[in-house]
């Protein structure tokens, strides 16, 4: 059986002008599902949750039906045109309805599985009918009257190509208020999924190139601060600024604050 979606030239195209709105739409997440999340997506699923988030407006009082297209989708977040890449934001899609994940309750009680898509509806016209779940809503809803959220733009995160890169940027954004965040070295490779790897291997393959990344792409610099035990490295401490903020002399010194504990 052929589970193909045929995109029509009439949904494909779309103008410039809207494209590059899209991309200047914000994306509010809870500080909780931004810092706790045990959070395992690719680059292209991290990019989907993204624009779909920034969809909502921060006024909504549910989760939303998001009504858009494959094409749209590819168009926005770069991901290229095409029945290769078509089939690749299928699959994509496919995985983020499939995937769980745990998070902290609302209530601070423990913890529960939820998942990121609830809805994913295709045509056979190319047009499509998305839903978040409705777990996500205390994460995504009425966040100014909360307070203790993460916000970012989409067209910053359309930038960067690496999921650690992504996961580095929003840790980041969430800390920046402080001017730090950390924890310890399990901590920190368990937020980006290798607690399998020596710290040196984590480091060197994937932890140094994200900042990298995340300082030559963003409007954050951020510098990496290791505590050590005789030797051993055990704490990783993100030091955080933003760019178009002058610096000055003196800077006072930020307490630790660590985004893993209870």
């Amino acid at each position: 059986m052929d589970n193909t979606i045929k995109v029509t030239s009439d949904v494909q195209d779309m103008s410039e002008g809207v494209i590059e709105l899209s991309k200047e739409y914000t994306v509010a997440k809870d500080n909780k599902l931004v810092q706790k999340a045990k959070i395992d997506l690719s680059e292209k699923e991290l990019k989907l949750i993204d624009w779909l988030i920034s969809k909502i407006k921060p006024d909504d009082k549910e989760l939303l039906q998001v009504n858009t297209s494959i094409s749209e989708i590819n168009s926005v977040l770069g991901f290229g045109s095409g029945g290769r890449n078509i089939k690749q934001t299928k699959e994509a899609l496919l995985n983020l309805s499939n995937k769980g994940f745990w998070i902290e309750s609302e209530d601070n009680s423990g913890i529960e599985i939820t998942r990121w898509i609830d809805e994913v509806s295709l045509k056979y016209n190319g047009k499509a009918i998305l839903k978040l779940h409705s777990k996500l809503a205390p994460y995504l809803l009425q966040l100014a009257e909360k307070g203790n959220y993460t916000s970012y733009y989409l067209r910053t995160i359309i930038s960067l190509k690496s999921k650690y890169s992504l996961l580095l940027y929003q840790l980041a954004k969430s800390g920046l208020h402080y001017g730090v965040i950390g924890g310890t070295v399990e901590e920190i490779q368990e937020y980006f999924g290798h607690k399998d790897l020596s710290w040196g291997t984590f480091n060197g393959r994937y932890l140094k190139k994200a900042i990298e990344e995340v300082n030559s792409k963003t409007d954050l610099h951020i510098e990496m601060l290791l505590g050590k035990n005789g030797r051993k490295i055990v704490r990783v401490e993100f030091r955080i600024n933003k760019k178009i903020r002058k610096e000055v002399s003196g800077k006072i010194k930020v307490p630790m604050h660590n985004w893993l504990e209870a």
